[in-house]
């Protein structure tokens, strides 16, 4: 309570008139005050008493107060108050008249009698004006008495962001934004509420919340999708919220019109790869792998299919069919063919190799092949033949003596020949018998040995064992040197 709505109390009032009536002579501080009130109310004086006098001759017409106020005056020593003198007549007859009193005495009940009606005023003020401001209250008693509602979703309002993808290429990258306005009761005490979204019309859903303060009636929450415009037009799909609590609701679901637009199924362009990019250097006849590879290259945004085609790997004397199948979406795909073989003398293999395409549309790619040559071969002829024997010498064996020589010829055929059969008859007794024989040489070979032996008793004669080589016939004719052990037998 601020001082200027501080009120005395009827109790207070008496207090401090019966500390002021019981107050000695020679305080100066009351002794200052009983002369400010003297002083107060002695221009009033005649008017006072006479308004004093009435109040007495009511007040004695009580019996039972003039009972009490001549008890209390008995009691109430004389000598205590020696500035006080008593009225003339009153000791004469106590009973029948009033006693008279002092003008101070008059003016100190007078007082107290003012002062109990400001007090009793004062009250009443106080309770009509609690009263008044009661009835209105402030702002802050108001809200703090004020009983919120529970909180509760009564409607969810969905956006979405654009509203149609209408024009628009597929596979392009779009963010798509969907808007959910959450409404709620009014004066409602806040909270969370809990729900799930969707952007592809339920298939998946992401849970999340908001928050409500206390009195708030809405609040917006956004959530997007990203990504290139499919063309199975499955994104962006409707979405929407469904509220689980603090009651259930689920809201309609939007999502922007229209679908994307893609471009028409067909090949653009081709490009044609080989390995080895070379055969320089290798030599004809060598087994070799050739491979091509087609890149075959379709609009953008097309909506998929088959590409049909032919391909070739001899300059379009021969076409293969074949096709390749694509993904909606799918821009590229390789396809691969091969040819392999010995790389022939004539040249004619591998040769440029391609694609023709006849489906969706018409279109024929660059031939490409190995660059280069392979290496003529020589003829396949006998260029040289050694001949080694084992022992090298029977110098010091005894005739009768049982002995294997052993004669070995090395025969050279022409660097980068295609290969084939080496004819030969070999001796071991200086050419007075011969025997055939013969060996294969693979293409690219150009060394392979033949072995040949004699066994028996050294003769006494040193016939044998005898001097042996080959007398080559096919492919051409050769004659080797002669070898044999040296020395003679005892």
């Amino acid at each position: 309570m601020t001082e200027k709505d501080a009120f005395f109390e009827p109790e207070e009032v008496d207090r401090q008139i019966e500390r002021v009536s019981q107050s000695k002579e020679g305080d100066q501080r009351d002794a200052e005050v009983l002369a400010y009130l003297h002083s107060f109310y002695q221009a009033d004086e005649t008017r006072e008493q006479e308004t004093l006098d009435r109040i007495w001759n009511r007040i004695a017409g009580a019996t039972v107060f003039e009972h009490d106020t001549q008890a209390s005056e008995e009691d109430l020593p004389m000598q205590q108050y020696p500035h006080i003198q008593p009225a003339a007549g009153a000791m004469g007859d106590s009973r029948g008249s009033r006693p008279r009193r002092s003008p101070l005495v008059q003016r100190l009940v007078l007082l107290a009698a003012a002062v109990l009606l400001i007090a009793l005023v004062g009250s009443m003020t106080l309770v009509f004006y609690a009263a008044r401001h009661g009835s209105t209250g402030s702002p802050q008693s108001t809200a703090a008495s004020t009983t919120h509602a529970p909180l509760k979703v009564t409607s969810v309002t969905m956006s979405v962001t654009p509203g149609s993808i209408a024009g628009v290429s597929c596979g392009t990258n779009m963010t798509v934004t969907y808007t959910a306005l959450f409404h709620v009761r009014p004066d409602s005490a806040g909270g969370t509420v809990q729900f799930a979204y969707t952007v592809n019309n339920g298939r998946s859903q992401t849970p999340a919340n908001i928050t409500f303060n206390p009195g708030e009636t809405a609040k917006a929450y956004t959530f997007t999708w990203h990504g290139a415009l499919p063309l199975d037009h499955t994104y962006p799909g409707p979405g929407g919220v469904q509220v689980s609590s603090p009651n259930q609701l689920t809201s309609a679901l939007v999502a922007p019109t229209g679908q994307c637009t893609s471009a028409a199924f067909q090949v653009t362009k081709t490009d044609m790869t080989v390995s080895p990019a070379s055969i320089q250097g290798l030599a004809c006849g060598t087994s070799i792998v050739v491979t091509y590879t087609a890149t075959i290259h379709v609009a953008p945004t097309g909506p998929g299919g088959t590409v049909k085609f032919n391909y070739t790997l001899n300059n379009g004397r021969g076409q293969t069919p074949a096709s390749v199948t694509f993904n909606p979406g799918e821009t590229t795909k390789t396809y691969a063919f091969t040819w392999s073989g010995a790389l022939p003398v004539d040249h004619t293999y591998p040769e440029p190799g391609g694609i023709q395409v006849t489906s969706p549309n018409q279109l024929t790619s660059s031939l490409v092949g190995p660059t280069g040559q392979c290496t003529s071969s020589s003829a396949f002829q006998v260029t040289k033949v050694d001949i080694t024997v084992n022992p090298q010498s029977i110098q010091g064996r005894a005739c009768g003596t049982s002995v294997v020589v052993t004669y070995t010829a090395t025969i050279y055929v022409a660097a980068n020949s295609p290969g084939g059969t080496v004819q030969f008859s070999y001796t071991v007794n200086n050419g007075r018998s011969q025997n055939p024989a013969s060996i294969v040489f693979s293409p690219g070979q150009t060394v392979r040995t033949y072995t040949f032996t004699w066994s028996g008793v050294l003769p006494a004669d040193h016939t044998y064992p005898g001097p042996g080589g080959i007398q080559v016939s096919s492919p051409n004719q050769l004659t080797s040197p002669l070898v044999a052990p040296t020395g003679t037998c005892k």
